[in-house]
């Protein structure tokens, strides 16, 4: 099989799991629109993009190490030590998690949020340890170049669980709130760790069951520093607008800022797919010295991602307001105007290609780090500055001005270090 036609059958397979969760997400999130309203949804949310924050210091740059390590270990047939990083990072999660959660617990105890927003945090806590599981449980399907396998759980299960119980509390109970929706999103994340950990056992790990179980744990924990600093700083740049808008404005425009992250959600579906298919195979073909191979591939992954992204982007911004009219109800067309700002920042997202996997891949991660943090350091002082006197558009445009010069910064760094580009032209 040429590796361009295995390319695209392991991006439309990756990508018609992501379609499908995407279109779960989006079925969710009318049903948590239209039953929570703006207010509750808006409380959902904010909750949410807190606990995402606080399952960083467990998971971030966990997955790209992971992915890299193993996909070394199993070219190299180092079973020991492939053991040994999938112990290892299983440890790293539940440990940090529960750190966390002390922590997480201290500041609910003390009165750090209001009482609103405390009662949610104390259910949505738990979910911590379980998603920060999820993620590196993902990463080992993914670094065993198995994407479809790394999605289902937490993809396509969880959101599935989600509606159908959903579903039925509304059909028997018809009033629901943040509260309610926070246990039920609970239980599916819970169940989705034990099918996700089911599988790796069945699928993965049988074959390392007789292998001595090896460990060079100073080595990753400082391979993994600038990993979780770009990861940290990037998640940062995506949750923060959300978190300051829950402080310094409204409730409700937290709500309308989620509904606009909807439709960004599906111009980067195609970029997150073609990542999680070229992801080992770019760590292999640079580990071989193969940089032909690998530019080969990078372009054709952006190119790929293009022709599926641009045409989303055109009919957000030609028809957003009669979907959200149509999906999310008019009480949400405030999304909008939002929804316009952000689709400038991910237009150049697709159009930048792959720059963070490039530089994570090939061992050049600390070369991202800079990009990252005065990206961050850039939003940071935008969202401080615009929130207050322009709202929900003032985090709009801080976000995409980030995104912008991070992909564009990233993938001068990436073309400096490794001589490869990512961009589309």
């Amino acid at each position: 099989m040429s590796e361009p036609i295995s390319l695209y059958r392991k991006f439309t397979g990756t990508a018609g799991v992501m379609i499908i969760s995407r279109c779960l997400a989006m079925i969710l999130g009318i049903i948590y629109a239209r039953f929570l309203g703006p207010e509750q949804f808006g409380l959902y949310s904010f909750a949410l993009s807190i606990i995402a924050m606080a399952t960083l210091p467990a998971v971030a740059g966990l997955p790209n190490l992971l992915v890299r390590e193993i996909a070394h270990f199993h070219l190299q047939e180092k079973w020991g030590l492939l053991k040994g990083v999938i112990n290892w990072s299983r440890l790293y999660v539940v440990s940090i998690s529960l750190i966390v959660m002390l922590i997480m617990s201290g500041a609910l105890y003390f009165n750090f949020f209001e009482s609103s927003v405390s009662d949610l945090l104390w259910v949505a806590i738990f979910l911590i340890p379980i998603k920060g599981l999820l993620i590196q449980q993902g990463a080992i399907f993914n670094g065993f170049r198995k994407p479809i396998f790394a999605q289902l759980p937490i993809q396509i299960f969880a959101p599935l669980m989600t509606l159908v119980v959903l579903s039925c509390y509304i059909f028997f109970y018809s009033e629901l709130s943040a509260y309610h929706l926070l246990y039920i999103s609970l239980l599916s994340a819970f169940s989705a760790f034990i099918i996700s950990a089911f599988l790796i056992r069945k699928k993965l790990l049988v074959t390392l069951k007789d292998a001595t179980t090896d460990y060079i744990t100073k080595t990753w924990h400082k391979a993994l520093l600038p990993f979780t600093l770009i990861a940290f700083i990037g998640a940062l740049n995506t949750e923060l607008a959300s978190v300051f808008l829950g402080f310094l404005g409204d409730i409700e425009s937290v709500a309308y800022f989620k509904v606009a992250m909807q439709g960004v959600a599906l111009i980067s579906l195609s970029l997150s797919a073609i990542n999680m298919v070229i992801m080992p195979n770019v760590a292999r073909l640079y580990k071989e010295g193969d940089l032909e191979a690998t530019q080969m591939l990078l372009t054709k992954s952006v190119r790929l991602s293009c022709l599926v992204s641009l045409p989303i982007i055109f009919i957000l911004v030609f028809f957003g307001d009669f979907l959200i009219n149509l999906l999310f109800g008019s009480e949400y067309l405030k999304a909008y105007s939002i929804l316009l700002v952000l689709c400038i920042g991910q237009t150049v997202n697709v159009l930048m290609g792959s720059v963070g996997l490039i530089l994570n891949m090939t061992g050049n991660e600390m070369n991202g780090i800079k990009p990252f943090l005065f990206a961050l350091i850039l939003n940071l002082v935008f969202l401080l500055s615009f929130i207050p006197h322009y709202g929900v558009i003032g985090a709009a445009i801080a976000v995409s001005i980030s995104t912008i010069f991070w992909n564009v910064y990233m993938a001068w760094e990436a073309f400096k270090v490794t001589g490869i580009k990512t961009w589309i032209i």
